[in-house]
């Protein structure tokens, strides 16, 4: 006899990261640490930006720096909207940089790029990206990118 009550079923790693997570940290005034997994869509990068204008009001510049090392995908949006946030804050922009993996992430970096006046680094060296963020988080915690006027 088979049980009519349904357990529903949690979703597994694999399944997770195909349809994608996020998350976003902030590491030192003026610098936000995201990262993505899976396929990137609007609902994931939505966070990052509001984290980004959360930052900008209490800095100068930000820098915004993506470990996007297991992404595989990404929705049209998401490229779409992402560069309308970066070309609307470039002037205050530290940069943004993303380790990448996929050759489909690289391409849409490279529109971004485009579009974006150079705003984007890409970094397909997992240990070069480590120290370039390590080197970032010491200059940001020096207070680089604070204002001047920020309340500490």
């Amino acid at each position: 006899m088979v049980d009519s009550k349904r357990v529903p079923l949690k979703p597994s790693a694999r399944d997770s990261a195909r349809l994608g997570l996020g998350e976003v940290d902030t590491v030192a005034p003026g610098m936000i640490h995201a990262r993505f997994i899976g396929r990137i869509r609007l609902e994931h990068i939505e966070p990052l930006m509001t984290a980004g204008d959360q930052m900008l009001a209490e800095n100068d510049r930000l820098l915004v720096v993506i470990d996007a090392d297991d992404v595989h995908a990404y929705d049209t949006e998401v490229r779409k909207v992402f560069q309308g946030w970066i070309r609307d804050r470039r002037s205050r922009l530290e940069g943004i940089w993303v380790l990448y993996r996929s050759p489909l992430l690289k391409m849409g970096l490279g529109l971004i790029n485009a579009a974006t006046n150079g705003a984007v680094r890409g970094f397909s060296d997992p240990g070069e990206f480590d120290t370039a963020v390590a080197d970032a988080t010491a200059r940001a915690r020096a207070g680089e990118f604070r204002s001047a006027s920020a309340v500490h």
